[in-house]
C-alpha cells in the first residue's frame, strides 16, 4: 500500500469516528434535556382565563404562567373584574400570588386565600387548571 493511500485510509477513518463521537454526543445531549424535563409538562408560557362566582355576579381574571420542568417559574395575573370591589380584590391577589406559587410545581399549587383574596383564587385555580391541561399536551 502506498503511503499517500494509508494517509487516506487514516484520514477517512478519524473523520469517521469523529463523526460517530459527535453523534453519540448529540444523543447523550437530547436524552439528558428529555430526563431533564420528565414532569409531563411541556416548557413554556401559557394563558387562560378564570371564572369564578362573587357577591356581585360572575367575574372574570386572566392568568399567565412559565413552566420550566413542571415549576412555576413566573405569573402574571390580570384583573377583569367590572365590580370595583371584586377589581380590588382581584389587584391584590395579583400582587401577592407570586410569592405563593413561583418555585412550586403545578401539580403542588393549591391556594386557599392569597392576600385576604379567596373568591379570585378559584378564578385562579380554574385557570390554572386549565393551563395544566394545556401544557400536558
Amino acid at each position: 500500500m502506498t503511503s499517500s493511500r494509508r494517509a487516506s485510509l487514516a484520514l477517512l477513518s478519524g473523520l469517521s469516528l469523529a463523526t460517530a463521537l459527535t453523534a453519540c454526543t448529540a444523543q447523550a445531549d437530547a436524552g439528558t434535556a428529555d430526563q431533564a424535563n420528565d414532569s409531563g409538562y411541556a416548557d413554556g408560557t401559557y394563558q387562560a382565563t378564570g371564572n369564578y362566582e362573587s357577591p356581585a355576579g360572575k367575574e372574570t381574571i386572566d392568568v399567565s404562567v412559565t413552566l420550566d420542568g413542571g415549576v412555576v417559574s413566573a405569573v402574571d395575573v390580570t384583573p377583569q373584574a367590572t365590580n370595583p370591589t371584586s377589581k380590588t380584590w382581584q389587584t391584590a391577589f395579583a400582587s401577592g400570588v407570586s410569592d405563593e406559587v413561583v418555585g412550586r410545581s403545578i401539580d403542588d399549587v393549591e391556594l386557599d386565600a392569597v392576600s385576604g383574596a379567596s373568591l379570585t383564587t378559584e378564578g385562579f385555580t380554574a385557570a390554572l387548571d386549565e393551563i395544566a391541561a394545556d401544557a400536558r399536551g
